[in-house]
């Protein structure tokens, strides 16, 4: 069975299953978040690694919105990653097993390469080449593959999404909390923040969307 196939069948097969009983936390699991902790507005962002409009919103939004809210101090911006088939869910076992000061750089890079492993004719030894750059080696990427605790704690997360506000499809996100397309025209977005702010207590006007857009 081809390593796409496998890890198909193995993410249906655990999309079967019921979520456990609490379990004690996986500092693995953890979020990773841009900006201010203490943030008036935060903004969550539910990708899937193999979405190519996930792709796209790493490509344009999302460099826009750190540059004009997280690095001014206006967003937080948190990643927490939703997969929707198996070779998503292996390349989100490698970034939460990958170490923590290279996690982030393996994250971006599976997206701004995704097109040259996800349709690799093998998709396992591209994975595997790709995690070498953050320091994995082979035998680290196959017990990241294989642990089943790190599986199902990403499963539960994304499950926990869907639920809590609704999440179904990739790209999406939470603007304190409200759901938005993230592919969203900017405008659309800026509006959304604004009044994320207003609601917060916090004076600020709006960015124009059109002036920081930037032509593909």
């Amino acid at each position: 069975m081809s390593f796409r196939r496998f890890a198909a069948a193995v993410f249906a097969l655990a999309a079967l299953v019921s979520a456990p009983a609490a379990r004690a936390a996986d500092p693995r699991l953890e979020n990773p978040s841009l900006g201010r902790a203490d943030a008036p507005v935060t903004i969550v962002e539910y990708s899937s690694y193999t979405c190519p409009h996930c792709a796209a919103f790493h490509r344009d939004n999302r460099p826009w919105l750190i540059e004009t809210y997280v690095k001014t101090g206006r967003a937080r911006l948190v990643f927490s990653d939703f997969p929707l088939d198996g070779l998503a869910m292996a390349a989100s076992l490698l970034v939460h097993a990958a170490p923590r000061e290279t996690a982030e750089a393996l994250s971006e890079t599976f997206f701004s390469e995704q097109k040259s492993w996800m349709y690799a004719a093998n998709p396992r030894q591209a994975l595997t080449g790709i995690a070498a750059l953050a320091g994995m080696s082979p035998q680290a990427v196959e017990a990241a593959l294989a642990d089943e605790a790190l599986f199902q704690g990403i499963l539960d997360k994304r499950n926990d999404a869907s639920k809590t506000h609704g999440i179904e499809a990739t790209p999406s996100l939470t603007i304190n909390g409200k759901v938005f397309a993230a592919n969203s025209p900017r405008e659309d977005l800026a509006e959304a923040i604004a009044a994320a702010e207003a609601l917060a207590g916090v004076k600020a006007k709006a960015p124009s969307a059109a002036k920081s857009k930037k032509k593909p």
